[in-house]
């Protein structure tokens, strides 16, 4: 793990007093001297103490809902030999809150012990300041702030802070748990075979988690109330399950005993924390109740033992949406009630990420963060600990980043590329950027690996406007298959970004563009230099001052197409095809492209036919129009002149009328003769290719 030293320090106080209470945690108590303390931003915090054992002896009182951790990570040695120590604890809880952890070593030997562990502790918080200077040269400032409520306080202790590559969960190692097993009865078969093994995973599912159990005489003492109060009065007042037939007032007076009463003395250490660890963890359980042997109704005489301890819960605070109520229909004389987890919590919980990591992230290094000094850090204080203090290579640019959330598809921000010098991870958290003893803004950083650059957004001051425009095409690679005119090709979608920057400023921009690639894409070769950050592509460009720039960006993705060549489209994308030169058979090449020729030569007589019928139509109403005109004309004898015009253009318009119809007629001709061609290249038409030739040996 690498290592930096920490410098300067500044406490402050965590919150105000009316706060400070809720946020500070109960304290180990121990002989122990506290010596170090490296705190993490998984939620946890690693303690090492140092102690010598004269008598044998050194008990440390944990809190119970720290207990977990402890036995999870404690590490007791002997610091001479370096050997590791062994320890006991109480297998149930009857010291309320706190749990006491003995270290026993033979009494005739003094030792100097160290005791390491890790426990739940509130993440440290990076902060970082940026003062760009000339050159592009720029100082950077990493500080951590490291907030001490452990409920003791630090002296002299040698304070770290680590990386989030520590990962960290919690883990229930001081329950008792008893695994759910068949009873099988003795019979005259003892000398079958076994049947066959399994996978040791199949046993977890009988696995429970218990929380805690109550003898019998501990659930006796809990409804001793004068001998008013039954076990089958308990069954059927609690609040549980209820036995048929109970009457009323019965129930009433059995509750209210139960609610109003003190618990009796010998079960009211067990019950009271009990039921502060349930209101703490807000875990709902089973209550699990025990009949005594020859008791004569068993299921509920349970039953009444199961409801004393849940009334008993109720009564210390526990919601009764925590708390179901069972029979279980099993004997015993020793338990009265097993509360067990109504879930499995055995199973490890991992702390769920502020944002889950992308599988193309870059890669994040750990580090570790040592003051070069001891500290003091009061209980209830926070430290501001200088973690960082270099030169290093930063400049202001411009990021467009249209991919973030909190990106923008309109402009580009204003921006420090940074370099971090250092051999460890700079943490995600706030810049704040200056500039000639001038701020400039602040931004926010995701994790820096070592060695490598990033940038922080830090203004946005529409300085440089950019406009998006996407469209896609397709294109065919190769032809796979031909058929009769149908033609299976390997193609590719490709999806073209066009961004115009225009800079509104009066010197150039450099400009960081910023974009991602979706999955199942690949982008294709740019003119530009492209850099990668956490799965996106960066193009880096400059903008002429008062000018603009086009970038160009595309990206494809293969697609299985099918093509009919006897349609226009079909036509024009085997055209297509051919002209951008894609690899093809020569012989096969000679062939789409007769097929080509003479399918444009069909859509070109095909035109050509279409403007001859059209001029055609015109011709006809034109000699009809004329053809009027004489008729009327006839009547009109000063008209001879006229008449002998109209007579001799309607002549004209007819002869262009017999040209052009003996013209189409060909042209029709022309185009059946074509499709019959055409069906017929069609039909020749396949990627099978001869043999190659063999060439002589002319020596």
């Amino acid at each position: 793990m690498l290592r930096k030293r920490l410098g300067v320090l500044i406490v402050l106080a965590l919150a105000s007093s009316g706060c400070s209470g809720s946020l500070s945690q109960r304290p180990v108590k121990t002989d122990a001297e506290l010596g170090r303390v490296i705190v993490y931003r998984s939620g946890v915090a690693y303690f090492e103490r140092h102690a010598r054992v004269v008598d044998g002896k050194l008990v440390m009182n944990v809190p119970a809902e720290r207990v977990d951790d402890f036995l999870k990570s404690l590490r007791i040695t002997d610091i001479k030999t370096g050997k590791s120590l062994p320890l006991s604890f109480p297998t149930l809880v009857r010291h309320g809150d706190m749990v006491e952890l003995g270290i026993e070593l033979p009494k005739d030997a003094s030792r100097e012990i160290a005791i390491t562990y890790v426990t739940e502790s509130p993440a440290w918080k990076p902060s970082y300041r940026v003062e760009l200077g000339k050159e592009g040269k720029a100082k950077l400032e990493a500080w951590a702030v490291v907030d001490n409520v452990s409920g003791e306080d630090w002296d002299r202790v040698t304070v770290g802070v680590g990386s989030t590559s520590a990962l960290s969960f919690k883990y229930d190692l001081h329950s008792v748990r008893f695994v759910e097993r068949e009873t099988l009865n003795e019979g005259p078969a003892v000398a079958l075979a076994p049947p066959t093994g399994g996978t040791p995973y199949a046993v977890a599912g009988g696995e429970v988690a218990v929380v805690g159990n109550l003898a019998l005489d501990e659930v006796e003492q809990l409804t001793e109330r004068g001998g008013t109060v039954s076990m089958s009065d308990l069954a059927a007042g609690g609040g549980g399950d209820r036995a048929a037939g109970g009457k009323p007032a019965v129930k009433m007076k059995a509750r209210a005993r139960m609610l109003q009463q003190p618990v009796p003395a010998a079960g009211a250490g067990k019950v009271v924390t009990l039921a502060s660890k349930l209101r703490a963890s807000g875990q709902r359980i089973r209550v699990e109740g025990y009949a005594k042997p020859g008791e004569k109704d068993q299921k509920q005489a349970a039953l009444g033992r199961a409801n004393a301890v849940k009334n008993a819960l109720l009564a210390n605070g526990v919601p009764e949406a925590q708390i179901d109520v069972v029979a279980t229909g099993k004997t015993s004389d020793r338990d009265g009630v097993r509360l067990v987890a109504a879930h499995d919590d055995a199973k490890p919980a991992q702390p769920k990420p502020a944002a889950a990591p992308s599988a193309q992230s870059d890669p994040i290094g750990s580090a570790l963060f040592i003051a070069p000094t001891p500290l003091s850090i009061k209980k209830d204080r926070s430290a501001l600990l200088n973690m960082l203090n270099v030169t290093t290579r930063g400049e202001q640019v411009y990021y467009y980043d249209p991919v973030s959330s909190r990106g923008s598809k309109r402009f580009a921000f204003r921006a420090v590329r940074l370099d971090n010098p250092s051999e460890h991870t700079l943490e995600s958290g706030p810049f704040t950027v200056y500039a000639e003893g001038q701020f400039l803004g602040e931004g926010l950083s995701e994790p820096i690996p070592p060695k490598s650059a990033a940038f922080i957004p830090f203004a946005l001051d529409k300085q440089l406007v950019v406009e998006p425009v996407v469209d896609t095409r397709e294109e065919i690679d190769r032809l796979v298959t031909i058929q009769r005119g149908i033609v299976r090709t390997e193609a590719q979608t490709v999806r073209r970004t066009k961004l115009a920057l225009a800079n509104r400023g009066d010197a150039p921009a450099k400009v960081w563009v910023r974009h991602a690639v979706p999955e199942g894409w690949k982008l294709r070769d740019s003119k530009v230099k492209v850099e990668k950050l956490r799965g996106a592509h960066l193009f880096p460009i400059t903008v002429p001052a008062r000018g603009a720039l086009e970038l160009v960006i595309e990206e494809s993705q293969p697609l299985d197409k099918t093509i009919d060549i006897n349609t226009d489209a079909g036509v024009e994308t085997l055209a297509l095809f051919l002209k951008k030169q894609k690899p093809v058979q020569p012989e096969l090449a000679k062939q789409l492209d007769e097929i080509v020729r003479l399918y444009k030569d069909m859509v070109d007589t095909r035109e050509h036919v279409a403007t001859l019928e059209s001029q055609m139509t015109t011709y006809r109403e034109r000699v009809d129009e004329i053809h009027a005109q004489l008729v009327t004309l006839r009547r009109v004898n000063a008209a001879d002149k006229l008449n002998r015009h109209l007579a001799k253009k309607m002549e004209e318009i007819s002869e262009r009328l017999q040209k052009a119809t003996i013209e189409v007629s060909d042209l029709k001709g022309k185009l059946m003769t074509g499709k019959v061609a055409l069906a017929d290249r069609l039909a020749e038409l396949t990627l099978e290719t001869k043999p190659p030739t063999a060439v002589a040996d002319k020596r």
